[in-house]
């Protein structure tokens, strides 16, 4: 199928990132999901977090301040 006639169906995308004490990683891991090329108009970013006790939220409050994308 190609990607012109999967978009009449899709306009969006969700990417669900679960998360527990990944402040190492999850400021590398929205801006990858970001990056990707998906061949959809638009992305929504789900970051689940389980109770992290490291600095995760902050991290993840950092990135969307440095992202227009984030809702």
């Amino acid at each position: 199928m190609s990607t012109r006639h999967y978009n009449v169906y899709m306009k969006k995308v969700s990417i669900i990132i679960p998360v527990f004490n990944e402040e190492k990683y999850i400021g590398k891991t929205i801006k990858a999901v970001l990056k990707s090329k998906v061949g959809l108009p638009e992305k929504e970013i789900i970051v689940v977090d389980d109770g992290s006790t490291d600095e995760t939220y902050k991290k993840i409050k950092k990135s969307k301040n440095q992202n227009k994308k984030y809702r």
